[in-house]
């Protein structure tokens, strides 16, 4: 019995649907290991990737993401978690953008990320701004 209206189904390319997802293959701090060694992108298809945009030099950006998530309770290789859309470090300036909550902790977190950064970098312009979450 032959079937006329058969659809064929193949497996997803992992890297694919993270560039779908607008996610980077193996570029993206959102993007995890699945068990099986693949990609897995956890930003929902359709939306702007959650990824964590990090500009400046590498060490200071990983002392910085461990103060961070140390205060604001994240893995400082998931900054992504803990609300941190963005941390570029330019010479004597900081930008942080960070995803703020709705339910009135907003200025406590932006206060508390503010205040560490002070604390690492103390000659340096320092900008918390809202991101969209």
């Amino acid at each position: 019995m032959a079937f006329a209206n058969m659809i064929t189904i193949h497996p997803e390319d992992p890297d694919e649907a993270a560039a779908a997802s607008g996610c980077a293959p193996s570029a993206c701090s959102a993007c995890g290991q699945a068990l099986a060694g693949e990609s897995a992108c956890y930003t929902p298809l359709g939306e702007d990737c959650l990824a964590t945009v990090l500009s400046g030099p590498a060490d200071q950006l990983k002392r910085v993401l461990d103060a961070l998530g140390q205060r604001l309770g994240f893995a400082p290789d998931r900054p992504e978690l803990g609300g941190v859309r963005g941390l570029q470090i330019d010479g004597d300036e900081v930008v942080l953008r960070l995803a703020l909550p709705t339910d009135g902790s907003a200025p406590a977190r932006a206060e508390a990320a503010w205040d560490t950064l002070r604390a690492l970098l103390p000659d340096t312009d320092i900008y918390v701004n809202p991101a969209a979450a």
